[in-house]
């Protein structure tokens, strides 16, 4: 042995052994009630407060937009839909309305329904599938979803006078049963925002406007077309690559028919088709036929002279540039009052990401409310097929953070 003493075991009190049960039993019931209350609380926050209400409804409704076809559990829990058509008579002609809405009666809270006016892009876009998902999820949230069109925009053209539509379907919903009048926002989709903004600035509603929301929209025709003619924009300060898509061309090239003889309208039909792919360039002979307003104008188009994009724009005359100024919406921000959501893809193939970035930056210039997330998951105005889980779960946040937003209003 080496001197040292060995250390005999204490003695255990049963009374201590008993009593630890008791402690953990005591303990496991303060956390599940902890767990319950903080569980209430939370239930109490999604059926009670507009926050809570708004992202309750805008979770349902994210995987309807992300997977273009409305799940199993927007379908089974919410409303059924009711659909009709209608037509409208305005100064500028006829609207054209395609109305989703709920087929059961407002819910006692927050007791009239939101309303939400929807701008497609050029085309008549009534039957192309995600605009219906669209429509029909949001209806099954509890919303009134009017989609309008007129003439022109079914035509491929782009008109301002076309602003006076959606003052027409505003003022036509804000006496539509169930819809609360100070509930009623504004969605627009590519070249739609033009009317959407001429509309929300009409002094008759522009006060009353719940919101604005634009995807793959543009704000200035000029610089637009400068990205055109270059073939290229500004990101970052890195210049990258950019072709338009002949669709594009197209409803550019329509937009300012007006102004042209019938021989310009005729060479720039020819050089730019409703078509799947880019026609060929019109020929030396053609392009001498051309007026020097329609050529600077097919050579932007073209974007066969980068070098001389500046010149060609400046070699426009004195009404086409007129109308272009007309059909900016940068003309008209400063008459509008609602706050502005701005969402934009940022590989777009035809709408620019740079004019997103130069709508924020005139909207910061007039300091007026807005939010700009840009996004991967769309093509232009379509969401992509095959998402990856980064793509869902970064830019699937963003969407619903603005899709609470807009629901916020009827919550």
């Amino acid at each position: 042995m080496d001197g040292h003493q060995l250390a005999l075991p204490k003695e255990i009190d049963p009374g201590a052994l008993a009593a630890r049960p008791q402690r953990t039993w005591k303990l496991g019931q303060r956390v599940a009630q902890a767990t319950l209350a903080l569980l209430l609380c939370l239930g109490c926050f999604l059926s009670l407060f507009p926050w809570g209400r708004a992202l309750t409804r805008s979770a349902l409704l994210l995987p309807a937009l992300l997977i273009a076809s409305a799940p199993a559990p927007l379908v089974l829990t919410g409303d059924p839909v009711h659909f009709r058509r209608l037509t409208l008579s305005s100064a500028s002609g006829p609207v054209f309305l395609d109305i989703y809405e709920p087929a059961t009666p407002p819910p006692p809270i927050p007791g009239g329904r939101e309303a939400i006016i929807d701008v497609p892009g050029a085309g008549d876009n009534r039957a192309v599938p995600q605009l219906v998902n669209l429509s029909q999820s949001l209806a099954r949230e509890g919303v009134v979803v009017v989609n309008v069109g007129t003439p022109a925009l079914f035509d491929y053209r782009v008109s301002a006078r076309d602003g006076e539509a959606v003052v027409q379907a505003f003022e036509f919903l804000q006496h539509w049963p169930g819809v609360d009048r100070q509930r009623i926002g504004i969605l627009a989709f590519s070249v739609g925002d033009l009317m959407a903004c001429v509309g929300a600035g009409d002094p008759h509603i522009r006060d009353r406007v719940a919101f604005l929301a634009f995807l793959g929209g543009y704000v200035d025709v000029t610089s637009l077309l400068g990205t055109v003619g270059r073939r290229a924009q500004d990101v970052a300060g890195q210049t990258q690559p950019w072709q338009p898509i002949p669709t594009d061309l197209y409803v550019l090239a329509r937009t300012v028919s007006s102004l042209l003889s019938s021989s310009d309208q005729q060479l720039l039909r020819k050089a730019f088709p409703l078509a799947a792919t880019l026609a060929p360039p019109l020929s030396a002979q053609q392009q001498a036929q051309l007026s020097p307003d329609a050529a600077a104008y097919y050579h932007l188009l073209e974007g066969n002279e980068p070098g001389r994009v500046n010149r060609n724009l400046a070699a426009l005359s004195p009404p086409m540039k007129a109308l272009l100024t007309q059909l900016s919406p940068l003309s008209v921000l400063g008459q509008i009052r609602a706050r502005i959501h701005l969402l934009h893809d940022r590989t777009d193939p035809s709408i620019p990401f740079t004019q997103a970035q130069e709508f924020a930056v005139a909207l910061t210039r007039l300091h007026h409310p807005y939010d700009f997330a840009a996004y991967s998951i769309f093509s232009h105005v379509q969401v992509q097929s095959n998402l990856d889980l980064e793509q869902v779960l970064g830019d699937g946040s963003k969407l619903l953070g603005v899709l609470t937003s807009m629901l916020l209003v009827g919550s």
